[in-house]
């Protein structure tokens, strides 16, 4: 492993004017990796040389993506029952927000949490299911301000979990996910359904489980409506199509929307590296 100064010296030569300098230093640093990521993040910030500047702030978000794309592979080779869903969703954030602390959020996820919980105090979770949804659409929707994003819908932020926690604004797979982590703080039965077309989620109470949408204010779904959001899209129906979503499903889902919204947007690096990640997380 290269010393500190080495590893400053590779960062100023990021400014020299001869190419193949500059190149060479610029992939030893990427080789590097995580080990120079301080001191590039120090001489992305600093004053002095913008050359440097700019490339060492280049050189840090290439070195920041292979790592995130490092996580997303290490989380396709876990068992289903080996992931922690709720880190995971927070993953395809950082892609956007490499620095990511998701500990900030998971305080937000309490708090609703424990506001609802207070609502809750003397319900049963099966017998009153109808009146738990009625709190929770209250809290979520109408005092805290959740909505689905029907004016910028392909804005890569309403793929971020971070970002539809800071905003309150998503889209139908990262409202439920709020939903579904909020519900497993609480210990309620609601589970992810992974429908083509729009994400729902499920309220498993017997004898027979309902759908909502979150997207839609939490609107309550039956089978045949679930199926009349499926004709509209011109796609068949089966009962399968219901079935509640992995925690891998979720995450291919919300990776794919990405990937959707990015070629909304043209961007083409974003297109193949999202298409990497994808291919790596479906085949492995």
């Amino acid at each position: 492993m290269l010393g500190h100064g080495e590893i400053q010296a590779l960062i100023t030569l990021l400014g020299d004017d001869d190419t193949h300098v500059h190149n060479v230093a610029r992939e030893r640093l990427l080789q590097i990796g995580e080990s120079a990521t301080t001191f590039l993040r120090a001489a992305g910030s600093a004053d002095g040389d913008g050359k440097i500047r700019i490339a060492a702030r280049n050189v840090l978000a290439q070195i920041q993506q292979e790592e995130v794309a490092g996580s997303f592979y290490l989380l396709s080779l876990l068992a289903e029952d080996q992931i922690d869903l709720e880190q995971a969703v927070f993953l395809p954030a950082r892609l956007a927000y490499p620095d990511l602390e998701i500990a900030r959020y998971q305080r937000q996820l309490d708090q609703l949490a424990q506001t609802i919980s207070q609502r809750l105090a003397g319900l049963h979770h099966h017998r009153d299911h109808d009146r738990v949804l009625r709190v929770m659409n209250q809290v979520l929707f109408e005092e805290e301000g959740f909505s689905g994003n029907i004016k910028d819908y392909y804005d890569p932020n309403n793929s971020f979990l971070n970002c539809v926690l800071e905003r309150r604004i998503g889209i139908p797979i990262t409202l439920s996910v709020i939903f579904l982590l909020v519900g497993r703080r609480l210990h309620l039965p609601i589970r992810g359904i992974n429908m083509p077309v729009h994400f729902i989620c499920q309220y498993h109470s017997p004898p027979e489980p309902f759908y909502f949408d979150p997207f839609n204010q939490g609107r309550v779904l039956t089978r045949r409506d679930c199926a009349k959001l499926l004709q509209q899209a011109r796609l068949p129906f089966h009962h399968s199509l219901l079935a509640p979503a992995r925690a891998r499903d979720i995450i291919a889902r919300m990776i794919r929307n990405l990937l959707v919204i990015y070629q909304h947007h043209d961007d083409h690096a974003q297109i193949e590296r999202l298409g990497r990640i994808l291919n790596m997380f479906e085949n492995t």
